[in-house]
């Protein structure tokens, strides 16, 4: 029998290693693998209380290319003060396919599920931006999900849920981030489809969910599992989170944030219906609805929404337009476009401020789509491909590796003109890798040439082929 031992004299029998294997409670351990033969791993938490003598609650954390370590640590103080077990495989990634990436994750979840004491009905699954989406399609291919927490990714696919079974979906996403409105049409279509859901809203245009967050988001799984009687009800639990709720409401509706007083009232009204009378919440829900300043505020978000609609439509028609005839011409429109979105995000309206924002992450997405799905082909287009990179270097001028590869092609059809604007484009925007400019794929003329190192001699003093003039 193989053993794993775990810190503080903790340890279980264990069939997945041939080793011996410590594990200490409180700390995440990386890279355990799944089994002597299998090149399959994953991470692990354990609540620094764990015992073997109860059932824990587990959140499987997915997340691709070696991010996942970095979710499970930013969870770690969470897990730890809910009891929760966190474990996370070490082998997805999104240049797979799905069913790939599913394999992977059924190796982690059957490891954990088989060595400890995981309560059959807590088994959760979390993704985080683009992740967000598989975590929302495991459920249908591992029917013991319980739940699902996602961050600024909407659902993967809602057809495939099983309205028979649902699972508990929380949302948490950012009112800057592109997927926002896409999110808040996800809430409505899985109300529609009586799938429980709910959706917590982020001010912040950072790329992880704040901890506050995350910590609502672990309880309302708790008072999912008790609403279906997974659980025993912890009434106190329960009556502390409700009067927490009523007291935030309070404060949100006295500072007139009357939209979020309005989002979490709503959200309280499902939360506590199996469990409480909810009379008292409808009536506040009613009142906010009826009122003039809240009226007029989702108004203008409304106003926003339908110009922010009109742009993106705009942006998906004319990128398609101009990838596919090759119209260099058009890239003096896109630069103005983001120049406007420029606009909206140093503007005085927050709701246009936000606007900017989620109109710039979605094109910088759009983009990135395009590029993808241009290389993805057997015969790739290079002209479309090039118009692609400069349309990256219009939208996201930081984002260096698009101007190499605008050099490098333009260089591969002997335009050494584009190639040389886009260097010194790079360079200006604070470029430093000098030995990679010199090792780009197609530019062995390129580089010989005086102007390619006049002008890292320019900007960055490391020109390797200067001509000393005579």
């Amino acid at each position: 029998m193989k053993k794993l031992v775990f810190l503080l004299l903790v340890s279980l029998s264990l069939q997945i290693s041939a080793q011996e294997l410590t594990l200490k409670k409180g700390a995440v351990v990386d890279n355990i693998k799944v089994g002597d033969s299998l090149p399959y791993s994953f991470s692990l938490l354990l609540p620094s209380n764990f015992t073997v003598n109860k059932k824990w609650p587990v959140v499987f954390i997915v997340d691709y290319n070696n991010k996942e370590k970095q979710v499970i640590r930013l969870m770690a103080n969470i897990a730890e003060e809910k009891g929760y077990v966190l474990a996370a495989s070490n082998n997805l990634n999104d240049t797979i396919s799905i069913s790939k990436n599913i394999l992977a994750f059924s190796k982690t979840f059957n490891a954990v599920v088989g060595m400890l004491p995981i309560d059959e009905n807590q088994i959760y699954t979390s993704g985080f931006n683009r992740a967000g989406r598989l975590a929302s399609t495991i459920p249908a291919f591992i029917s013991n999900i319980d739940g699902v927490l996602s961050y600024n990714s909407p659902v993967g696919n809602i057809e495939i849920i099983n309205v028979k079974k649902p699972y508990q979906y929380i949302g948490i996403v950012s009112d800057y981030n592109f997927n926002y409105t896409e999110m808040i049409a996800n809430k409505e279509l899985l109300n529609k489809l009586k799938i429980p859901n709910q959706l917590l809203i982020e001010e912040s245009t950072n790329n992880w969910p704040s901890t506050n967050n995350l910590s609502k988001a672990l309880d309302l799984f708790k008072m999912s599992a008790m609403a279906k009687g997974n659980v025993a009800v912890d009434s106190l639990f329960i009556n502390n989170n409700y009067n927490a709720t009523l007291t935030t409401v309070n404060k949100l509706v006295a500072s007139n944030k009357l939209k979020k007083a309005k989002n979490l009232v709503d959200r309280s009204i499902m939360v506590y219906k199996p469990f409480k009378k909810i009379d008292s919440l409808k009536d506040k829900s009613n009142e906010l609805r009826k009122n003039k300043i809240f009226k007029s505020l989702k108004r203008a978000e409304n106003n926003v929404w339908f110009k922010e609609q009109n742009l993106k439509n705009d942006y998906a028609y004319y990128i398609e337009e101009d990838a596919y005839t090759y119209n260099f011409n058009n890239l003096g429109w896109w630069a103005h476009q983001v120049e406007e979105i420029q606009k909206f995000k140093s503007g005085t309206n927050q709701e246009q401020q936000k606007m900017g924002h989620r109109l710039q992450g979605y094109l910088n997405a759009l983009t990135d789509d395009y590029i993808d799905n241009a290389l993805a082909v057997e015969n790739i287009d290079f002209d479309s491909l090039s118009f692609l990179y400069m349309l990256k270097t219009i939208v996201a001028p930081k984002n260096y590796e698009s101007y190499l590869k605008i050099i490098s092609l333009s260089a591969r059809n002997d335009d050494f003109g584009t190639s040389l604007f886009y260097l010194e484009e790079l360079l200006k925007n604070g470029y430093t890798d000098a030995d990679k400019l010199y090792n780009l794929e197609s530019t062995t003329l390129l580089k010989l040439t005086p102007e390619y190192n006049q002008l890292i001699e320019k900007y960055l003093k490391k020109g390797r082929f200067i001509l000393e003039e005579e």
